[in-house]
């Protein structure tokens, strides 16, 4: 399959994908934060933050929230969202531009259902300006879906029909590779259950030996610079 370029994918994320896309929290981000420990003096950045659903969940547990898209519906929509919030900004921005002049700068960065929209080396790229970015001893928190979860391994297939965007779901052992790459030596990462309702019945089968990395649904990963 011939990769889409740079253009063609940001093409992808047009007011209707906006209009789309998830209005509320459906337990997707709830899932994550349970697993992260903030601090009042956090200086957070969420990168691809979309319509900013996580700026109104962490806000009043952090010092300042910033939140990056290169999408204009997006960051437009994440302002109107959490323009009651005085420690937040949204900024509409191209990552590594961004970037190149924040070095050093944050305690905590986000991709949440980011990465599995763009190709590895766009990967490497993006991430080394995000490692660039955080303080020593900072984290990035990353939660994407499993490659090896069954629907996931369905759409790789063409049996199912991917969802728009997901041009390269992975797993752990991948993102470990591209993570090391990058420049993180401390790597750690749990599953987590998928946050649809009947998906999340099926969890319980992750514990069953020989089948259960098929039924592990969300990556979580904790990175420490």
């Amino acid at each position: 399959m011939i990769n889409l370029t740079d253009e063609e994918l940001k093409d992808i994320y047009t007011e209707d994908y906006v209009s789309k896309y998830h209005k509320e929290d459906t337990g997707r981000l709830k899932n994550v934060i349970e697993n992260i420990d903030f601090n009042k003096d956090d200086n957070v950045i969420d990168f691809a933050c979309g319509n900013g659903l996580l700026a109104g969940i962490i806000a009043d547990k952090v010092n300042h929230y910033t939140g990056i898209d290169f999408s204009k519906p997006f960051i437009e929509d994440a302002r109107k969202r959490n323009n009651s919030l005085k420690n937040v900004d949204f900024i509409e921005s191209d990552i590594v531009q961004f970037n190149k002049n924040h070095q050093n700068t944050f305690s905590k960065a986000f991709t949440m259902d980011f990465s599995e929209h763009i190709y590895d080396e766009q990967f490497i790229t993006i991430y080394r300006s995000i490692y660039d970015s955080l303080k020593n001893g900072g984290e990035l928190f990353i939660h994407t879906p499993d490659g090896n979860y069954f629907l996931e391994i369905l759409k790789a297939r063409g049996i199912l029909k991917q969802v728009t965007g997901h041009i390269a779901v992975r797993n752990f052992m991948e993102y470990k590779r591209l993570l090391q790459e990058v420049g993180f030596s401390k790597i750690e990462h749990k599953t987590l259950p998928h946050y649809v309702p009947i998906l999340k019945k099926l969890s319980f089968l992750s514990k069953v030996p020989l089948i259960g990395k098929y039924f592990k649904a969300r990556i979580f990963i904790k990175c420490t610079k």
